[in-house]
């Protein structure tokens, strides 16, 4: 028996091609749809030379808001609002607030950096009054001292305090912690400026965007926890793949997430913002809850 024909133009061939392009849009649109799909980190941490006046202390890390660059008012308003909720010590920013025009690339972003920056500083501005901190990223930092210099006093005027390669101490009651920042690694980033005043003794956190200064903080500082940032966890985390084209030095190891150390522990944040593509996939945006103990 002759089998009938196709009906005009649905060969095999055709159907599968369709189907492989339905497959794809339906991936794009998951993806698309993850890209803000806000995920809370809650990290219980156990710090051996915790002083015992800060059990508990609890620090919300946020990172790579890449404001304007696929991250608008309405996300970063609903970021912004569910830090607010969260109880908390301290708020720290580990840097890329927004995208800088690299190799002229990101200046054909959705949004000139002028307008993404004013998105970001009034995002910031609306968090509840505390505690706050920041550093650098790369992104921050690309476009020269100027606009790093902009975005430093709007991020003052924000409430938060830049550190620049120096730290401060925060104390409760007669015990103290060290708390460190940088510049960015692949700029003006200097750890032994940032740790000079870390005590071997005491406790110290580090805020780092790029975890590549992990290998190279000086030992004798025994950095006890490291907060970074960069990675957005791969942002499309395909396994095998991502982190073969990740741009740090030790992508298995400083993907996302906790990583102990020989001493200590280094937090990886995957951000709040994408770049290139608007799609995120096994790789949620994420607001850190650290609570030591």
């Amino acid at each position: 028996m002759t089998p009938k024909p196709s009906p005009r133009g649905w060969t095999r061939r055709r159907f599968l091609g369709l189907g492989l392009r339905l497959s794809v849009l339906a991936t794009a649109g998951v993806g698309f749809a993850a890209k803000n799909d806000l995920a809370v980190e809650r990290v219980p941490l156990a710090c051996p030379g915790l002083p015992p006046s800060f059990a508990g202390y609890t620090i919300v890390q946020i990172s790579d808001l890449h404001a304007g660059f696929w991250t608008d008012e309405e996300f970063l308003g609903q970021v912004v609002d569910r830090v607010n909720s969260l109880e908390k010590d301290l708020v720290v920013l580990t840097g890329d607030v927004v995208s800088g025009s690299v190799n002229g690339f990101w200046k054909r972003g959705p949004a000139p950096r002028e307008a993404s920056l004013a998105l970001a500083l009034e995002s910031l501005a609306r968090l509840a009054p505390g505690d706050r901190l920041a550093v650098l990223g790369n992104h921050d930092q690309v476009d020269g001292v100027r606009a790093e210099g902009r975005l430093v006093r709007g991020l003052e005027r924000a409430g938060f305090r830049v550190l620049r390669n120096e730290s401060l101490e925060i104390a409760r009651g007669n015990e103290s912690i060290q708390v460190a920042g940088m510049d960015d690694w692949w700029f003006s980033g200097n750890p032994d400026q940032a740790l000079e005043k870390a005590e071997p003794n005491g406790f110290t956190i580090l805020l780092a965007h790029n975890p590549d200064v992990v290998a190279h903080l000086p030992p004798e500082k025994k950095v006890d926890l490291t907060l970074c940032g960069h990675t957005h966890g791969g942002q499309v985390n395909i396994p095998l793949l991502t982190r073969r084209i990740m741009p740090i030095q030790n992508p298995d190891r400083y993907l996302a997430g906790l990583v102990p150390e020989a001493h200590g522990h280094t937090y990886v944040n995957r951000g709040i913002g994408t770049l290139v593509f608007p799609f995120r996939f096994r790789a949620r945006p994420e607001i850190t809850v650290l609570t030591l103990s």
